[in-house]
């Protein structure tokens, strides 16, 4: 049977020096279709589980929502003993995962099952643990507007 896992590259923003990619694990399904294998560090408005239908330029079109928060936390001084007690306190307490950490960006991925309360309540330990704040990347309907806090329907139906 054939490997359906790669990496894929997602655009993540655009800066002066051009477009912004980030390579993310993804199941190919079929017909540019990818089911991803974790939460992105960058890239906005996808979590690990979403299905996306991806074009040669690397935008992407989210097809099925997973079911997972993806939470991004950047930490310019981040200590590896910290960041390790941070994983183990989402594994436990929300069945979720630390999915990247790269110079400073770390991605989360935690069940919408969870709601927004509990998930809450772990990540305001993760920022005081880390001195660091978290975006819920995953929410918003406009992810890149930053003045537009319209969150998608599944957000609005949770607690």
């Amino acid at each position: 049977m054939e490997d359906k896992l790669t990496l894929i590259k997602v655009i993540a923003d655009t800066n002066s020096q051009g477009t912004v990619l980030e390579e993310l694990p993804a199941e190919y399904l079929s017909d540019q279709k990818f089911k991803l294998c974790a939460s992105p560090g960058l890239a906005l408005g996808l979590a690990k589980g979403d299905t996306i239908k991806l074009h040669p330029s690397g935008d992407f079109e989210l097809i099925k929502h997973g079911g997972n928060f993806c939470i991004q936390i950047y930490n310019e001084q981040p200590i590896k003993e910290k960041i390790k007690v941070a994983e183990s306190i989402v594994k436990r307490e929300l069945s979720g995962s630390l999915d990247g950490f790269h110079n400073g960006s770390l991605a989360f991925t935690a069940p919408i099952s969870n709601g927004f309360h509990a998930t809450n309540n772990v990540f305001n330990k993760i920022r005081n643990l880390l001195e660091s704040e978290y975006y819920y990347s995953n929410i918003y309907k406009n992810p890149y507007n930053l003045e537009d806090e319209e969150l998608v329907s599944w957000a609005r139906d949770l607690d």
